[in-house]
């Protein structure tokens, strides 16, 4: 390469007096790149973001909003040659990112170590690209090393902006203004102003609409709120509902006919006239007195059984309708005549109540997809109208309904939409609902900074000293899963000094698993009132008694260690009792699992850890080519047993990040894995979140997952049977994608074979088909999102009754009569968990638990040609091979063939123990 020209010029420059005032044209930056270069960046830069390069980062007016953008000139080749020379990859990603070539940004970028400068820049690049959860991530975790970044907690600001959290984006524009910086501080400070004055602006909006029907319900001279009703339609609504049943006079009744009339021009119909007209009519000597009474339950706020018994006893539907959705459980407490109450409505806004009303009846009947079906087809009616807020609403109960089902991707697409669109309705309180799902949904995915942004963004809106106890106990457990213990205890300990303060079985987890790392005076105190809100009170599930025993006996374990593991057997015991869907039981079943073996770990008993694990998934207890690994939060315990019976293990007090962000890969110690390599196969003993980690091994190893609960092993059956599902005729509500349908391979064996494609592939037909089948094959959707609780399924064709999931449940009961080999050729079938600990990975857990004998699965999206390697693996077992050698064999032969099969790496393998 030349030597760059502007030596030259310097050297003239010390000679020539006349020369120097050219040189001060040309004058180079310590960079080795020209003035000009930056300057020419900046000025055409339309980016928002900050760039940690000190030239990048001079403060720059935008253009305004409006202009056609220009398309950059092209980076002087000859000037990223300089910086490459100096290996300047900041400067290069800088010069690209100020033109907005983010991906060449980020290809620099990355060959840079972690750094404060290097992360926020990288943040900037998943900002660019709509990654909201990784920008966060990043930018946070370069705030924590340095709190004053300005360019971090710019990016920040705009990251919380686009994700709609305006009250924290404008504090974090506030703490940029707060630097001083020239440019960038004034202009922080007016973004700070203007998203936090729009944003209370919203909340004022709101509270005055709910506010003008309470102040015309109890002031004759306050006018009716038409202007209010234009901006927010639905909220006045509401509240004209309440006047109308607590109008105590025709008069009063007939007062809010303008409003009535405006309130249906905006949305359509003449339901609230119609009302009014009707509620004129009544005799009011009768009326009168139930109106007060309704009027004075209004204030109250919560209306007692008597009140709801009395209207009930009455002619007056809309007083006992009123009544019954004040409070949230009295509609399904009193079903019948509710349902038959609202029918008589004939109102739009209460027929999608009743919809919601039915399909919360549905499910609480265990007809989960017909709720599902009912909801759907209920906001379809309501986007139809101009009911905005009830579709909301809908959207919410929606997502609701997924959480309970543990569908957690879903659940978050509906919280996102009412996020969305509670906001542009400028409804407060909808807001507030969304967000506070957004808070739980986040978390148990382990997005941990999303999760800690909603509720910041939630502790904005509400103010501290309305709500202290929710809002710090929660931050308390974020903090604890994402691996800040320190943290976590400051929230938890505010927590414990809030007036409200409630001790539940969160703060008592928390409280717990924070007591490992040293206890403080008062925490056994506290556990024990967790322990009791657990066991007392009018909604006590035998599940919740359990996990308080739980808690118990992990907060003894590690100080009175005999004590502590008596406590934790006998949760186990009480756990087995309850009905497999138990949550909590389940959950305390598995940690107290955990526990233990970490326990035993910790005291280097690693025979033992391998005993429980064991005996926790039901296997025996293996003799040879054996790992087994248990994770409890910050500790961990990894087990192996060579090809000799030698074992050998490795204990862990204090994992630095949450396993769920981890390298898997390197969970196993280089030794221990190593003691194994000479073993023909390997099976892996785990519970979640170890378990399925498809990397936890290299994939040149044949390996699986071994649980022990099915039938047992067998030889390849003589007179194979043969199952195949495909082509299948998804629900429309779902929107998922036509796969392609299958054909059989060239060379495919000849024998007994049924294939269900079409209509016919129901969860029934699909059942009927497995009893006997020796191998099954299902080429569907796979609606298995990163919790994978119970509810995860694979999309089959409907039943006459709407049903179409094949579930985890389900698949349980059935008797597998073949002890197949089961290949789930479903988009991410067998995807991992990140959070959940009481189940591993429902589906192929649960077809060992029926009776199969190994279960191949995908933990991520597959292509197309997937259906051909799921039947190389196929063809290999029937030939003989072991299913793990098989598996082996069959990867090996794609990633020789095709670097794009790096998918195959992801096949998750179950199998029965021997």
């Amino acid at each position: 390469m030349l030597k760059p020209a502007y030596d030259k010029l310097w050297a003239l420059a010390l000679a020539a007096p006349v020369i120097a005032v050219a040189v001060a044209v040309v004058r180079m930056p310590s960079r080795g790149v020209p003035e000009e270069f930056w300057a020419e960046r900046r000025a055409a830069a339309r980016i928002e973001a900050r760039l940690s390069h000190p030239e990048a980062d001079r403060y720059r007016t935008r253009a305004t909003a409006g202009g056609c953008p220009v398309p950059p000139e092209p980076i002087p080749l000859r000037d990223l040659a300089k910086m490459e020379e100096q290996g300047d990859w900041s400067g290069i990603a800088a010069a690209y990112a100020l033109q907005g070539e983010w991906n060449q940004a980020a290809s620099f970028l990355e060959r840079l170590p972690a750094s404060p400068d290097r992360d926020s820049d990288l943040g900037a690049v998943y900002l660019s690209r709509g990654n909201y959860e990784q920008a966060l991530r990043l930018l946070d975790g370069a705030l924590a090393q340095k709190p004053q970044h300005p360019q971090a907690l710019w990016n920040r600001a705009l990251v919380l902006r686009e994700m709609g959290l305006t009250l924290r984006a404008s504090e974090t524009f506030e703490q940029v203004a707060a630097l001083n910086e020239q440019g960038w501080g004034r202009e922080a400070h007016a973004q700070g102003i203007g998203l936090r004055e729009s944003t209370l602006e919203r909340a004022r909006e709101w509270k005055a609409a709910t506010a003008s029907m309470r102040a015309w319900m109890e002031n004759d001279q306050a006018p009716l709120p038409i202007a209010e009703a234009r901006s927010l339609p639905s909220t006045v609504r509401q509240g004209l509902y309440e006047a109308l049943r607590a109008a105590p006079s025709k008069q009063r009744a007939l007062a809010l006919m303008p409003l009535a009339q405006e309130l249906d021009r905006l949305q359509g119909g003449t339901s609230l006239v119609d009302y009014v007209k009707r509620v004129s009519t009544l005799d009011f000597n009768r009326r009168a007195p139930l109106a007060n009474a309704y009027a004075e339950m209004v204030r109250a706020g919560t209306p007692p059984d008597a009140v709801l018994d009395k209207f009930k006893a009455t002619a007056d539907d809309d007083l006992f309708m009123g009544t019954v959705l004040m409070r949230p459980n009295f509609a399904q407490r009193h079903f019948p005549e509710f349902l038959a109450r609202a029918k008589k409505q004939s109102d739009p806004w209460f027929s999608l109540i009743v919809e919601s009303e039915l399909a919360r009846k549905e499910y609480a009947d265990g007809e989960w997809w017909k709720a599902e079906q009912r909801l759907f087809s209920a906001l379809k009616v309501c986007r139809e109208g101009a009911l905005s807020a009830r579709c909301v609403d809908l959207e919410v109960k929606l997502g609701r309904l997924y959480v309970d089902l543990q569908r957690v991707t879903e659940a978050e697409r509906h919280a996102r939409i009412a996020w969305a669109w509670a906001r542009q309705l400028r409804e407060w309180n909808l807001e507030s609902q969304s967000l506070e799902m957004l808070v739980h949904l986040t978390r148990s995915r382990s997005d941990f900074a999303s999760a800690r942004a909603y509720l910041e963004e939630w502790i904005a809106r509400t103010g501290r000293d309305t709500f202290c106890y929710w809002p710090h106990v929660n931050l308390a457990h974020i903090h604890y899963m994402d691996q800040h213990p320190e943290d976590a205890r400051r929230e938890l300990d505010i927590a414990a000094k809030c007036p409200d303060v409630n001790a539940d079985l969160m703060f008592g987890a928390t409280m717990v698993e924070l007591a490992r790392l040293g206890t403080r005076p008062g925490d056994a105190e506290w556990v024990r009132k967790a322990v009791d809100s657990a066991s007392s009170g009018p909604n006590v599930f035998p599940g919740d008694v359990v996990y308080g025993h739980y808690l118990e006996g992990r907060f003894v374990l590690d100080s009175d260690r005999v004590q502590g593991q008596a406590m934790l057997t006998r949760v186990i015991d009480e756990a087995e009792k309850l009905p497999h869907g138990d949550m909590l039981g389940r959950e305390a079943w598995a940690y107290s699992y955990s526990s233990l073996a970490v326990d035993a770990g910790r005291a280097q008993e690693f025979g033992r850890a391998l005993e429980l694990l064991a005996r926790q998934l039901g296997a025996p207890v293996p003799k040879r080519c054996a790992l087994a690994a248990a994770v409890h939060y910050e500790r961990t315990v990894v087990v192996a047993v060579d090809a000799q019976g030698t074992v050998r293990g490795f204990y862990e007090p204090s994992r630095a990040e949450a396993f769920a962000r981890t390298d898997s890969s390197k969970l196993i110690p280089t030794a221990l894995l190593q003691s194994v390599r000479s073993c023909a196969q390997v099976e892996v003993l785990a519970w979640p979140p170890v378990f399925g980690r498809t990397e936890l091994l290299p994939p040149d190893m044949a390996w699986s997952f071994r649980v022990g609960r099915g039938g047992g092993r067998m030889a390849s059956p003589t007179n194979p049977r043969r199952l195949v599902v495909s082509s299948v005729e998804t629900p429309s509500l779902l929107q998922l994608p036509r796969l392609p349908a299958w054909m059989p391979a060239a060379d495919s064996e000849a024998g007994a074979m049924e294939l269900l494609t079409g209509s016919d592939a129901t969860p029934t037909r699909v059942l009927a088909g497995m009893t006997d089948a020796t191998e099954i094959e299902i080429h569907a959707h796979g609606i298995v999102d990163p919790t994978l609780s119970d509810a995860s399924l694979v999309v089959l064709s409907p039943e006459d009754n709407g049903r179409y999931a094949l579930t985890a449940d389900v698949v349980r009961k059935q008797k597998l009569n073949g002890s197949p080999t089961v290949f789930l050729a479903a988009c991410s079938a067998g995807r991992l968990t990140t959070n959940a600990t009481h189940e591993p990975f429902s589906l192929p857990a649960a077809f060992i638990d029926a009776g199969a004998r190994a279960v191949l699965a995908s933990t991520v999206d597959i292509p197309d040609a997937a259906g051909r390697f799921f039947d190389g693996v196929r063809q290999r077992i029937r030939a003989g091979s072991p299913p793990a050698v098989a598996l082996r064999d069959e990867r090996q032969k794609w990633l020789a063939r095709d670097a794009r099969s790096d998918w195959t790496r992801f096949v998750l393998l179950v199998e029965t123990g021997d």
